[in-house]
C-alpha cells in the first residue's frame, strides 16, 4: 500500500470512531505490492497516480493501473509451479460485492500486452459527487459490473509442468460444463457448428469458444477457464469475457484447420482470440480446458493439487 493510502485509511479510522459518515473501503489482496484498503477518497488519489476511465456516468481508477501494472505492482511473487512463460496470464482478479455477488477479470483481457479490455473501480459520477461505494465496471459489459464493491482478490492457477512436448490427438473438456468428455478433430466437426475467421490472413475453421465450452451454468461471471498445452502453457479466461451476450468476442474460437500453416503442427486444435494482437493468449496443441467457480482462498491448494494431478495423468496417458 502506498504510504499516502495508509495515511487516508487511518484518517477515515478515526472519523469512524468521531462518529463520522461510514468509510466505503474495497480491499485488494493477493500477491500485489498495491495490496491494502482502499476508500473512495484513496481510490480518486490512485486515479491520479494510475489513470482514470470514465463509462456512462461514471469515473474511476483502472484496474490494470491500481493493481500496479507497467510499475512493477503485479506480481510480487509467482504461482506455484511458475514456468515462467508469460506467468502473468494465470492470473485473475476477483471482484466481491456486499452481497456476495462475484465477477471475474483474467489479468490477460486487461493488460495492454495481450487484451483490449477496461475495467475500472469507480468512485464519482463524472464531474460530480463522490459514490456512495465503489464499483467494478467492465466497459461495455454491464452484466459483469458489480455496485457495492467490498473486495479484490488476485489469484492464479498453478503451472503445469515444463519441458513436455508432443501433438494434442484430444481436448479434454471437464468441470461446470454440460457436455465433458475427450474430444477429437472428428467430434469436433461432427458434434458441434464451425464457422470461419480470418485472423492475420489466415482463415481458420473451429467451433466457437464459448459454444465448446457451453458450462449450462447461470454463474457466468464467476468461473474461469483453464486452457492447458501439451508443453505445459497455460491460459486463465474469466468465462465471462468468452460470452458474446457480455460482449464477449464471437470470434473467439478453438478451430481444428485453417488455410495457414498452424495445422497439423497445432495438434488436434488450438485456441484463438482476433483481440490478442501478440498471440499471448493464443494456444496451440490444447489438450485440456477445465471450467471451475471460482475457489475460495483456503481452497487453492486443493485446485494446485488437482490441475498438477491432471497434468500428470495426461503425460503418463
Amino acid at each position: 500500500m502506498r504510504p499516502a493510502f495508509v495515511m487516508t485509511a487511518a484518517a477515515g479510522v478515526l472519523i469512524g470512531l468521531a462518529g463520522g459518515p461510514a468509510r466505503a473501503d474495497v480491499a485488494l489482496s493477493g500477491p500485489d505490492s498495491n495490496a491494502g484498503s482502499y476508500s473512495i477518497s484513496a481510490l480518486e488519489a490512485a486515479g491520479v497516480s494510475d489513470g482514470t476511465a470514465t463509462d456512462g456516468s461514471l469515473t474511476g481508477v483502472s484496474l490494470w493501473g491500481l493493481l500496479g501494472g507497467g510499475t512493477g505492482g503485479v506480481l510480487t511473487s509467482t504461482p506455484a509451479g511458475d514456468n515462467s512463460k508469460n506467468a502473468i496470464l494465470r492470473y485473475y482478479v476477483v471482484g466481491t460485492s456486499a452481497t456476495g455477488q462475484q465477477s471475474v477479470v483474467s489479468l490477460g483481457e486487461v493488460d495492454p500486452n495481450f487484451g483490449t479490455t477496461s475495467a475500472f473501480i469507480a468512485y464519482q459520477h463524472n464531474g460530480g459527487s463522490a459514490l456512495a461505494t465503489p464499483e467494478l465496471v467492465v466497459t461495455g459489459a454491464p452484466g459483469r459490473d458489480l455496485t457495492n464493491l467490498t473486495s479484490l482478490q488476485l489469484m492464479a492457477v498453478p503451472a503445469l509442468p515444463s519441458g513436455g512436448s508432443g501433438v494434442s490427438t484430444g481436448v479434454q473438456l471437464s468441470g461446470t460444463v454440460s457436455r465433458p468428455g475427450t474430444y477429437s478433430a472428428a467430434d469436433l466437426i461432427a458434434d458441434f457448428t464451425s464457422v470461419t475467421k480470418t485472423v492475420s490472413g489466415d482463415t481458420y475453421t473451429g467451433v466457437p469458444l464459448f459454444s465448446f465450452i457451453n458450462s449450462g451454468d447461470s454463474n457466468v461471471t464467476g468461473q474461469i477457464v483453464v486452457a492447458q498445452a501439451t508443453d505445459g502453457y497455460e491460459v486463465v479466461y474469466s468465462l465471462a469475457e468468452l460470452d458474446p451476450s457480455l460482449n464477449g468476442n464471437a470470434g473467439d474460437l478453438l478451430p481444428y484447420a485453417d488455410t495457414g500453416t498452424d495445422f497439423p503442427g497445432d495438434g488436434v486444435a488450438r485456441t484463438i482470440l482476433p483481440g490478442d494482437n501478440k498471440h499471448g493468449r493464443w494456444v496451440s496443441n490444447v489438450d485440456a480446458i477445465i471450467v471451475s467457480d471460482v475457489p475460495e482462498p483456503a481452497s487453492l491448494t486443493l485446485l494446485a493439487a488437482g490441475l498438477g494431478l491432471l497434468g500428470w495423468f495426461r503425460r503418463a496417458r
